[in-house]
């Protein structure tokens, strides 16, 4: 964890800390950062905890990657093409409008209670910081490198490979550092609206049964989480754009 990463901790840690030592223990609203570690432990014994953060997970990882390929493919097309752009453009601006919470009643009524549904609305909620931003570097992308690799001869599938993905990939990574973040909380509004067994859905059942110290256990261990996949993503960005560069020829 980097020393810039510890820093910004540094005011949530102190506001735990004072918290502490003037919370009541006996409080039924705000319990102290003890009494939240107490009832984490009592949850992890339960059994409740690791199926319900492995349903979240899963369910993040496959929305991240589905958006991932979609946002890229979606994008660079429009980025390539002014007429699909300005085409697509109005209806893109309406649905992304649209948050994905309203539109989750919609999918269970057209499509039921499925897999499929819980991804699609997470690809739906998390798609747009990808789809943006590759659309942007395409459309951005200099005519010169095209020209060249089309001098060279290179195939549709080597221009792709050689010359467009590398001049896009810095944009597709931080649309994908911005859609992580919004995939998780997606993430958590369907595990709650769709009641998939998840970190969500665990979380509103505490809340709604007044268990209070179990809803900031689950609060917290959601927060460390987060953390976890940044500092995943952040680090797999430097790998990436290390090893692939972004400029070519």
């Amino acid at each position: 964890m980097s020393l810039r990463t510890l820093r910004g901790l540094a005011p949530i840690a102190l506001v735990l800390v004072l918290w502490q030592l003037i919370g009541d223990q006996d409080s039924i609203n705000t319990p102290p950062p003890s009494a939240w570690w107490s009832a984490f432990r009592t949850i992890e014994q339960s059994g409740a905890l690791w199926p319900a953060l492995g349903i979240s997970l899963r369910l993040f990882v496959a929305g991240l990657v589905l958006a991932t390929v979609l946002g890229v493919a979606l994008g660079g097309a429009l980025g390539a093409s002014r007429r699909l752009s300005r085409a697509l453009g109005p209806v893109l601006e309406f649905v992304r409008a649209t948050p994905a919470a309203a539109i989750v009643p919609a999918a269970l009524v057209l499509f039921h209670a499925s897999a499929r549904t819980e991804i699609g609305v997470i690809v739906y909620g998390s798609i747009w910081p990808i789809l943006l931003n590759t659309a942007a570097a395409r459309a951005a992308l200099p005519a010169m490198r095209l020209d060249v690799a089309r001098c060279l001869q290179l195939s549709a599938g080597e221009r792709m490979r050689k010359v467009v993905l590398p001049s896009l990939l810095p944009e597709i990574v931080i649309g994908i550092r911005i859609a992580v973040p919004v995939c998780l909380i997606v993430t958590l509004l369907v595990d709650f609206l769709v009641a998939t067994g998840g970190m969500g859905y665990l979380l509103v059942q505490y809340q709604q049964s007044f268990q209070v110290a179990s809803a900031f256990a689950l609060l917290v261990t959601i927060g460390v989480v987060g953390i976890v996949l940044n500092l995943a993503i952040g680090s797999a960005e430097r790998l990436i754009l290390r090893r692939w560069p972004a400029e070519t020829g």
